[in-house]
């Protein structure tokens, strides 16, 4: 067997880090089902997250926020403030195929449900 062609188990550090992504977008997905249809302000998600007890960073929920978006799960506006233009205001909101991961409708490997 060549190099390329052994597979290498993750570390323990990686299989914790992939389980807390899953765990995370879960949480997101539950999260907006709650508010839906209204759309909800990622630094008031972040918060909501950090009061439940969620380990996590806004590039966390940004890279949670990006991997829901590619599958059609949330869709997400940026809005630029004019006064101070490097502040960025994203509203988040759940799409109806989020909604049926959230209602196990249909799953995703990548997602954990709280």
């Amino acid at each position: 067997m060549s190099k390329s062609q052994v597979k290498h188990e993750p570390s323990s550090v990686q299989v914790r880090r992939s389980a807390r992504a899953r765990r995370l977008r879960g949480a997101v997905l539950e999260l907006l089902a709650e508010e839906s249809p209204e759309r909800l302000n990622a630094d008031v998600l972040l918060g909501v997250l950090e009061r439940l007890h969620y380990d996590v960073t806004a590039r966390g929920l940004a890279a949670a926020l990006a991997y829901l978006r590619s599958r059609a799960y949330v869709e997400f506006e940026e809005l630029r403030s004019r006064q101070v233009p490097q502040l960025r205001i994203v509203r988040v909101s759940l799409t109806a195929q989020g909604a049926d991961v959230v209602e196990a409708t249909i799953t995703d490997p990548g997602i954990d449900l709280p």
